[in-house]
């Protein structure tokens, strides 16, 4: 899905790491985890917290909510395709 007009973003943290991510409207398989916060937030006027493998736990990206949506932004490098999943 697009999020300002784009589905693929690249953002730094705060850490000087580099992520690109690709906006999702949802992502089965996925668990929220932790408490949403607004801090150092990639997209003004959403809060973020991560979003995890619902199986392993690995970090897959974050999950974001805003007042009127939400959306996931996933990390494309960490997605694998499920074999036992529908399509």
């Amino acid at each position: 899905m697009a999020v300002n007009g784009r589905d693929r973003h690249a953002f730094v943290n705060p850490a000087g790491l580099v992520f690109e991510i690709v906006c999702f409207r949802t992502a089965p398989g996925c668990r929220r985890a932790g408490a949403p916060t607004a801090e150092w937030t990639w997209f003004p006027g959403y809060a973020w917290r991560l979003a995890v493998c619902g199986r392993c736990a690995v970090h897959l990206g974050w999950a974001y909510q805003g007042t009127a949506d939400a959306f996931f932004g996933l990390i494309p490098d960490r997605l694998v395709n499920d074999p036992g999943s529908p399509p």
